[in-house]
Order: C-alpha cells, then structure tokens, then sequence
C-alpha cells in the first residue's frame, strides 16, 4: 500500500464514522437527555449541554464530510490534509492534559472515560495521519 492510497482509505474511515454524528446532532431532546444520564447519571441536561453536544456532533459530521471530500483528491488537499492532521495531534494532546489536570482521580466517572476516549482517537487518527504524510513526503513520486 502507498501513503498516498494509505491516506485516502484513512480519510474515507474517518469519514465514515464521524458522518454518523449527524444523527446525535438531531436526536430528539429526550435522547440526549437517556444517553446523557446513561453515561453520567444524574447530569443536568440544560441549553448550554444541549448546545455542545449538537455543535460538536454536527462538527464532527462536517469533519467526516471534509475527509471524505479530501480522499478523493490527496494531492489538492495535501495542505489541508496537514492542518488536519497536526491540529488532531495539537488539539488532542492539549486536551488530554487539561482533562487530566482538571479532573481529580475520584471524580473521573463515565463521562469523563467518554472525554477521553474522544481525544485518544483523535491522536491516533491524527498521528497516523501524519506518519502517512511523513512518508508520502519522503516518497513524491511513488505516491
């Protein structure tokens, strides 16, 4: 497999599953609610959880959309496939430190391992993604 095919199939996996944060973006308010008390129970689900739960869904989705518009043309979104790549490692980096530093031990419930598990798969994506540009960089005319 060429990083170049590498890329497209990664962008078209992110693709796939961060489209499906659609649905989550437009649940009826008493899902949101269900899910919400499911993982942290107990959670007061007023405007402002409401507001970043859909805004961030429907940021994911748009990010699915954007990979999968990238994978169909590596070469014209190469700067951009960039941006995307060191803002996940950024991004996710910098939001692991702060979960941890702002959460103590004894309060890290469910909620919290969710968080988690949202900025561990970014600095994986993010950090195969780079890796894969790395070596299409190494290797211009074998991509």
């Amino acid at each position: 497999m060429t990083a170049k095919s590498g890329l497209k199939w990664l962008l078209r996996f992110i693709a796939l599953t961060a489209v499906f944060a659609f649905v989550p973006a437009v649940m009826p308010q008493s899902w949101l609610v269900y899910w919400a008390n499911k993982v942290a129970p107990g959670t007061t689900v007023g405007i402002l959880f409401t507001y970043l739960a859909r805004m961030l869904m429907a940021m994911y989705a748009f990010v699915g959309l954007l990979c999968f518009i990238m994978s169909t043309d590596i070469r014209r979104y190469l700067p951009l496939i960039w941006v995307l790549s060191t803002g996940s490692v950024v991004g996710s980096m910098v939001g692991l430190i702060a979960l941890f530093a702002g959460v103590l031990p004894d309060q890290r419930t469910g909620f919290f391992w969710v968080v988690f598990g949202d900025f561990a798969e970014g600095l994986a994506q993010g950090v195969l993604l780079l890796l894969l540009l790395l070596r299409l960089a190494r290797r211009p005319d074998n991509g």
